[in-house]
């Protein structure tokens, strides 16, 4: 274990995370030199304990005894080239947060994911404080990990782990594992799929047999996952998820029943439609990995039956504004890749598409099976033309230019129809040429819909 105490301690990156790792540190150590390259990140750190200066220009490296890196500072960056050939120790939140708050009463419970993982880790917290029972939530979803480290004990964290912070761990063994999906993303910032799916394989890299694995094996790219954990000789107790299957030690659905067979007792649960409003196929793969985890750490039938339809999703994910007997307007503003838009785009029929924003590098040609349901586009962004061009050919497609006029023309466009239609908002994009995050932008949404209402 660390011993951080009057250590000299750097910091790359002074977002939420870094500056959740300087209060952190500040109780072990006055000895902090915090860094980051926007210099209005860097003036919002008021501390004048804290010494602010490029990492780069430390005379001897060496005097490092660590160096923090924040998740999304790539590999490459000059400083992590430093620590790494003065062997300085590299480390990040996730790893810290476990040397902290490891103990045989605490219970860890990370969950990863290309898409749904905010969904189920904001569910599983919902299920567990629903029973009475402690869960501290945080990590990618918002709460910096460094920021849940308290002197409880006996106590549920759950947490939410990007790709970025899973490429940082070494030591990290969480009781509980997740992996809901994977896709392709971030691959800029990774460098190609293989190192993506690499990250995310991290989180397993640990774990023996008093740990647990959930695994949703309806994905191929996670079954591949599956597959080579179980082939290790110390490896975790594996839970499989699956939709269309029964497997020994797992929860799954059948004709839209839920079963627990985690002892091979096949107790039926309840159907699905009773247990949540939830849409797409993705959620109830969502729900049935978060009651396998739930079941573990001691929460009843009774109480998941009793609890789970409370839950009414998360803001931007598939976020139904508006319904009547005509129209919806629904937000899913998170959908910021290729691969998310397509499950929204599952979800329903005679689809008004509002898209766009800042590219990822993914192909638009994979949404192509999803033409029929689409009736029109109207795109937003510094890729609308993009869209507009691929698109143009297989139903109407136009360059709004902006939220506003891309739902003006969708609603215009609604009432030359005959249908019961869906104004969809799955951008397929990052926000950040047009918006702060996708919140900023799913807001904006929200905010022009309740405008046309009035």
């Amino acid at each position: 274990m660390f011993n951080y105490k009057n250590k000299i301690v750097g910091i790359l990156g002074l977002g939420l995370t870094g500056k959740s790792a300087i209060k952190f540190f500040k109780k072990f150590s006055k000895n902090i030199i915090a860094w980051d390259d926007n210099e209005i990140v860097r003036k919002s750190i008021l501390d004048k304990s804290v010494k602010i200066l490029d990492l780069k220009l430390i005379n001897n490296f060496k005097m490092l005894d660590l160096l923090f890196v924040s998740p999304g500072i790539k590999p490459s960056h000059p400083v992590i080239k430093l620590a790494k050939n003065n062997k300085v120790k590299i480390t990040g939140d996730l790893d810290v947060f476990w040397q902290e708050q490891s103990n045989n009463k605490n219970k860890v419970i990370v969950i990863t994911g290309s898409n749904g993982k905010s969904t189920v880790t904001s569910l599983i917290h919902h299920l567990l404080v629903s029973s009475n029972k402690p869960s501290n939530i945080g990590g990618n979803i918002g709460i910096p990990v460094l920021n849940l480290i308290s002197d409880k004990i006996a106590n549920n964290y759950v947490i939410e782990a990007s790709s970025f912070q899973l490429d940082l761990v070494k030591t990290i063994k969480p009781n509980i594992s997740i992996l809901t999906n994977l896709s392709p993303d971030h691959l800029d910032w990774h460098g190609s799929y293989k190192k993506y799916i690499h990250s995310k394989e991290n989180l397993f890299l640990n774990q023996n047999s008093n740990d647990l694995a959930i695994i949703n094996i309806n994905n191929d790219e996670c079954f591949k996952v599956y597959k080579k954990i179980n082939n290790r000789k110390n490896k975790p107790k594996i839970i499989k998820i699956s939709i269309n299957k029964k497997f020994n030690n797992s929860i799954y659905l059948d004709k839209e029943k839920v079963y627990d067979n985690l002892n091979n007792k096949n107790i039926f649960i309840s159907d699905i439609k009773d247990l949540t409003s939830l849409i797409g196929k993705h959620n109830i793969e969502n729900i049935l990995i978060s009651i396998a985890v739930v079941i573990f750490l001691g929460v009843s039938h009774k109480n998941i039956k009793k609890n789970l339809p409370t839950f009414r999703g998360l803001p931007h994910r598939l976020e139904l504004i508006y319904k009547n007997s005509k129209i919806a307007f629904i937000n899913d503003s998170k959908s910021t890749n290729m691969v998310a838009c397509k499950v929204a785009l599952n979800c329903f029929d005679n689809i008004i598409w509002i898209a766009g924003g800042r590219r990822k590098g993914d192909e638009l040609e994979y949404l192509k099976s999803n033409i029929k349901s689409i009736k029109a586009g109207y795109f937003i962004g510094e890729s609308a033309d993009e869209f507009v061009h691929y698109f143009k050919n297989y139903f109407l497609s136009k360059n709004s230019n902006n939220i506003k006029d891309a739902l003006t023309d969708a609603v215009e466009y609604s009432k030359t129809l005959n249908l019961y239609t869906a104004i969809l908002f799955s951008p397929a994009c990052s926000s950040f040429d047009q918006f702060e995050n996708y919140e900023e932008r799913g807001k904006k949404f929200i905010e022009e819909v309740n405008e046309y209402l009035k």
